[in-house]
């Protein structure tokens, strides 16, 4: 009986060859509350440290206009110069609040995406104009989160505003004048900076909260996101199978393992170079290495064989570990060429490879009588 995930279910994690077609369509995991938190961090620094400016500017703006009411200029005039006045202040205020939280956004949504840039998911597809397609995506388990999210949120702003309100009411009372009501020239003059200044410090409380619950409520929705992203990706061990067919006829994906084959060898041939009994060289181009344990077998094995910079490699290897190196261009040349790596050396060469393996042992013992 076939296995019960041999067919359709996606039980298994996906690889990272799916990871990176999803990331090529603009498929990734991230939180939008993430980019949301940092822009509230702003929107707090903002209020808490640009309250005052702000207040001062839209003073200056309200003594404008008392001054032009003062000077008596026509209505037409004083209305035109207080517009432009309330425009330009306008736009400035408004680069200030939006420009930075902007920037800041977009720099939490590179570190959540890192650099991708996709129209994939602009193409235009039937899938689209699908109805119930679009049902299911409508009552999916992501839109249902996304609903219940946006709910939760909207009742903690709720509930921050009026706990902050509540807990300012006294502040608020204290601050508001007694008596006779003033006049408007004197809260033009007085009361708007004042008041400003106190609707900054109110709102930076709120943003304070506000920050604050954002940020478990980001923590939890990257959490989601990221557990949603692997379920979508998941694959069942079909899908595992054809894209194992699928890499082997990559030309990427041979190059790749080609040059890991390559560096493994290579590996291989300098290991074996630090251990061999000899090294057989020619002088520079070719390097042999010989293993030679009567006990375990009585002809020599060629154990590795390389050319240009791995036979250089392989000789400064030997050299370091104190195994004999010869040179003998005839032996290296038709060694390499006829030659098998961990196979026994060919039989008509036996003589040529025995005195060299007796050289060797010479050359060893009379390091051993040197060391002595």
């Amino acid at each position: 009986m076939a296995d019960k995930n041999d067919g359709g279910d996606k039980t298994e994690a996906p690889t990272q060859k799916r990871i990176r077609d999803a990331r090529k369509k603009g498929d990734v995991a991230k939180s939008k509350d993430l980019t949301s938190v940092a822009g509230l961090f702003v929107w707090l620094l903002l209020a808490t440290f640009g309250a005052g400016f702000a207040g001062d500017r839209l003073a200056a703006l309200f003594n404008t206009s008392f001054e032009a009411v003062a000077r008596g200029l026509p209505f037409a005039q004083a209305w035109v110069d207080l517009g432009m006045a309330a425009f330009w202040l306008f736009v400035l205020l408004t680069a200030l609040a939006m420009i930075p939280a902007a920037l800041i956004g977009l720099a939490a949504e590179f570190l959540q995406t890192g650099a991708i840039l996709t129209f994939e998911k602009m193409k235009p597809s039937l899938d689209k104009l699908n109805p119930m397609e679009g049902l299911k995506k409508m009552f999916s388990m992501d839109n249902l989160a996304e609903l219940v999210k946006t709910v939760a949120k909207a009742a903690l702003m709720l509930l921050i505003t009026y706990l902050v309100l509540r807990a300012s009411l006294p502040e608020i009372a204290a601050g508001m004048p007694t008596g006779a009501l003033p006049t408007v020239q004197g809260v033009g003059r007085a009361g708007a900076s004042e008041a400003l200044r106190e609707t900054g410090v109110l709102t930076s409380r709120m943003l304070a909260w506000t920050l604050a619950a954002f940020v478990v409520v980001a923590a939890v929705d990257m959490a989601w996101q990221k557990h949603s992203y692997t379920k979508k990706l998941k694959m069942s061990l079909r899908d595992i199978r054809d894209e194992v067919k699928e890499n082997e006829g990559d030309p990427y994906i041979r190059q790749q393992r080609k040059a890991m084959h390559q560096e493994y060898a290579e590996q291989n041939a300098i290991g074996a170079a630090r251990t061999a009994n000899v090294l057989v060289i020619n002088p520079t181009h070719l390097a042999l290495a010989l293993d030679y344990d009567p006990e375990t077998c009585p002809v020599p094995i060629l154990a590795a064989k390389g050319e240009g910079p791995l036979a250089q490699a392989m000789r400064e290897a030997a050299e370091a570990a104190g195994v004999p190196i010869i040179q003998n261009i005839d032996v290296a040349r038709a060694l390499y060429e006829r030659g098998q790596i961990n196979d026994l050396v060919p039989r008509d060469m036996f003589e040529a490879i025995a005195e060299i393996i007796l050289w060797a042992r010479k050359e060893r013992d009379a390091m051993m009588e040197r060391r002595r």
